[in-house]
């Protein structure tokens, strides 16, 4: 998929009020934390939010993960026995599995190598 056409995809995503989460930190199969965009006054605007704020502030329109494939995969969200759970492959594993993402602090630390006046 081209620049164009992925930019063109998350402005779908993101006026239809869903989230479009960028990176993941997980461990043993549970997400610690997600950086995630989300739209606010016709902007783009991002965030980093663990698990617990992404269930209980889970958008009505729902979620996307944006996998390093150049692909956006709808979210669902579950409830296992002990927790709640978020999937990109329909499965009911009670693990977190959105597919293959770079991690949240890689992220950061892009964005702050980004921002570097020399």
């Amino acid at each position: 998929m081209s620049n164009t056409k992925i930019t063109e995809r998350a402005k779908e995503i993101l006026r239809s009020a869903a989230v479009i989460v960028t990176a993941a930190d997980i461990k043993d199969g549970i997400i610690q934390q997600v950086q995630l965009y989300f739209e606010s006054e016709g902007q783009a605007v991002m965030d980093v939010v663990n698990k617990d704020d992404l269930v209980q502030n889970w958008p009505d329109a729902g979620a996307y993960a944006f996998n390093c494939d150049g692909k956006f995969r709808k979210i669902t969200m579950f409830e296992g026995d002990e927790d709640m759970y978020f999937r990109v492959d329909g499965g009911k594993d009670e693990s977190d599995d959105i597919g293959l993402l770079p991690g949240v602090v890689f992220m950061e630390s892009v964005e702050q190598i980004s921002q570097l006046k020399l």
